[in-house]
């Protein structure tokens, strides 16, 4: 039976319209597939890499720490230091407030050693005409008279026993001690005789 031609041609005019919307419809897809490609791309040239990201860190300016005031504190309430090892005693602030030598002069000991002449404590002579004698005592052999304020150096050695001694207007008890001039005489004097300031001693009859 043959077709008749109108609805031949409507049959194409179909098939004519599905492929066109066919081919379109493809061309789109590929279109969209291109722009997400190139999207894709563009955002990876964008993107900086993580290898070359460089983070710096903050430079904090340095800061001075005041000194605790507990330290000062501690340092303001700290005792003064001894007194050297080789010296008599520590000397008071005027000649009225020194005590006797005998509270002052430490004990001789048989296990200390010798102490260099740098250690020596320089005494003054307090009584015009102290007598130098070559052992403690009144009895001891005389060896030279001292004058007023001469400097001797005490040789950090003192008698076993104190004596009490008259010198004219009161009594004085006292050790004797060893002591040397500058001319290089050693010998022992009265302790009362001798101070650590130039001073005369009262109570010395004339």
């Amino acid at each position: 039976m043959k077709i008749p031609k109108i609805e031949s041609l409507m049959v194409l005019a179909f098939f004519g319209v599905v492929a066109v919307w066919a081919i379109s419809k493809c061309s789109a897809q590929k279109t969209n597939i291109e722009r997400r490609s190139r999207f894709a791309d563009d955002d990876q040239e964008e993107r900086p890499s993580k290898k070359d990201t460089i983070k710096v860190a903050p430079i904090s300016s340095p800061t001075q720490t005041a000194p605790s005031p507990s330290a000062a504190t501690k340092s303001a309430t700290l005792p003064p230091p001894p007194p050297p090892s080789g010296a008599v005693g520590a000397a008071p602030k005027s000649p009225g407030d020194m005590p006797s030598l005998a509270t002052k002069i430490p004990q001789p000991s048989a296990t200390a050693p010798q102490s260099t002449s740098s250690n020596y404590t320089t005494l003054y002579v307090s009584i015009d005409g102290l007598k130098m004698r070559k052992t403690p005592g009144l009895k001891g052999e005389l060896v030279t008279k001292l004058a007023l304020y001469e400097p001797v150096s005490f040789l950090n050695k003192k008698s076993e026993k104190q004596e009490e001694i008259s010198l004219g207007q009161e009594k004085v008890t006292d050790y004797w001690v060893k002591v040397r001039t500058k001319s290089g005489k050693e010998g022992w004097v009265f302790g009362a005789g001798v101070h650590f300031f130039k001073t005369k001693r009262k109570g010395v009859l004339e």
